[in-house]
This record gives C-alpha cells, sequence and structure tokens, in this order.
C-alpha cells in the first residue's frame, strides 16, 4: 500500500496536467495511452507480437489521433475503423497458416477492445465541451470502483461472477451504482454555470455511466481471465497496466457523451 499510493498520486497528478495543459497535449496523452493500452491488450491474448498486427492497430490509432483535429472527424473515424477491420482481415487471409490463424480474430477483438474506444476517448478529447464529459465519465468510474470495494470487502456476502471477477459482489456493485447519485450533483455544483442540466438529469447521467462503467471493469476482468493474467502488465508497477487504469473508463466517458449529446448540451 505504501507503494502504491506516491505512484497513484503521481499517475493522477500526470493525467489532469496533460489534460489541462491544451488540446495538443490532451490528444498526446490519451494516443500514447491508448497504444500502450493495445499493446497490452495484444500482448496477453496472442503471448507473442506480431509486428504486422500490431503496427496495423497503432496505425489505426494515430489516425484517429490526426482526424480528431478535423471537424466531423467522428464519420472519419467510424471510416478509419472499417478500414482498419477490412485490412487486418486481408492481412489475416494472405498470412494464415494451417495450425495458426488466431491472428486476424484476436487483432479485430483488440481493434474493438481497447484500440476503437481509445479512439472515441481522443475525438471527445477534443470537443469544445470535452471536460463536461470527461469529468462525468472519471468521476463516475472513480467513486463508482471506490464505493464497490469499500462496500464489498466490508459487507459483500453475494459473488457477482465467481469465474470472471471472484472478488466482485452484488452488494459492492449496487454501492457503486448508489454512488453514482451524488456525483451526479458534484457535475451540477462544477458546470451548472455552464451546462442547463438540471441537477436530477446529471444524477441519471451519472448513473447510466457508472453502471455501464462496471460492465467495463467486467469486460476487462474476461479479457485476463480467459488468460490467467492478473493484470494487463506491469507498466505501472503495483497498478498494473495502462488498460489496468482505463478499464472501466472506455465504457463511461463514451456512453457519457452519448447521454450528455442526447440532452442536447453538446
Amino acid at each position: 500500500m505504501k507503494g502504491r499510493v506516491p505512484l497513484a498520486i503521481l499517475i493522477v497528478g500526470l493525467t489532469l496536467l496533460c489534460c489541462l495543459l491544451g488540446p495538443v497535449p490532451r490528444l498526446v496523452f490519451l494516443l500514447v495511452c491508448g497504444m500502450a493500452a493495445t499493446w497490452e491488450t495484444w500482448s496477453i491474448l496472442t503471448g507473442k507480437g506480431n509486428r504486422a498486427y500490431v503496427a496495423v492497430l497503432l496505425a489505426f490509432l494515430l489516425c484517429c489521433g490526426a482526424l480528431s483535429f478535423f471537424h466531423g472527424a467522428l464519420l472519419w473515424f467510424l471510416a478509419a475503423f472499417f478500414a482498419a477491420a477490412q485490412l487486418i482481415l486481408a492481412l489475416g487471409a494472405l498470412t494464415y497458416r494451417p495450425g495458426g490463424g488466431r491472428e486476424p480474430l484476436t487483432a479485430l477483438t483488440v481493434l474493438l477492445y481497447p484500440a476503437c474506444f481509445f479512439g472515441l476517448l481522443l475525438r471527445i478529447s477534443q470537443l469544445e465541451r470535452w471536460l463536461w464529459v470527461f469529468a462525468t465519465g472519471v468521476l463516475t468510474a472513480w467513486i463508482c470502483d471506490s464505493a464497490a470495494l469499500i462496500v464489498g470487502k466490508r459487507w459483500g456476502k453475494h459473488l457477482l461472477s465467481t469465474h470472471v471477477s471472484p472478488h466482485k459482489t452484488v452488494e459492492g456493485c449496487l454501492a457503486g451504482m448508489l454512488a453514482a447519485l451524488p456525483t451526479g450533483l458534484l457535475c451540477w455544483a462544477l458546470f451548472r454555470g455552464s451546462c442547463p442540466l438540471s441537477p436530477w438529469a446529471w444524477m441519471l447521467v451519472c448513473l447510466i455511466s457508472s453502471t455501464w462503467g462496471q460492465i467495463g471493469d467486467l469486460a476487462a476482468s474476461l479479457v485476463k481471465r480467459s488468460v490467467n493474467a492478473k493484470d494487463f502488465s506491469g507498466l505501472l508497477g503495483p497498478h498494473g497496466g495502462v488498460m489496468d487504469k482505463f478499464d472501466s473508463m472506455v465504457f463511461s466517458i463514451p456512453l457519457a457523451y452519448l447521454c450528455l449529446y442526447l440532452a442536447g448540451v453538446l
């Protein structure tokens, strides 16, 4: 625990610094995180690197980063995604050998998770009101995870999924969802001068985002358990890998964007 706290403070401080310095540092920071998370996921799913597929996946993220500066880049992002998926399938068809063949399917999985999600984060980070979206998604993920951990350890009795995540409990998940309600009030207090949403609407957005963030956490656990891995990597020491820190947020932030967009404030 003593080693985790200073590192956690350093990670949070670096994240805030990069995000608040401006759109370019924010984009570069998320791009580096996305490439690291993509590499981590590829590594634990394959056990060894295939440079051709890794190059395609990382080039996809670089394209997303470049396109994020252009108006209407969400459409370009979707086009780049489908083009990358087709390229990976073509690469798989050209390089397939009997006894192998896992690489195309694995590459498509990594393209969807986490490369696709990080591509969305890159685009959202360049919006004029990016802070509304990121604050909502990040706060709900952090507070929800903390509440779920504390309540789950002290009062959790019913396991949520024994095979996927043996430490998550139903009580902890419910506590995480309830913790989203005061998080919504916090967001309303932070942005009420510039955002027309009512406190009830903010609470609903945070509730939906936190629920989806917990599903993202389970999805990450499923990937790791499928290959008997505790963490995606040891890049961040006792905190695991980059994807271990983003597993909830790559789900909660895009959904927070969707909710705020449908509410007419973006």
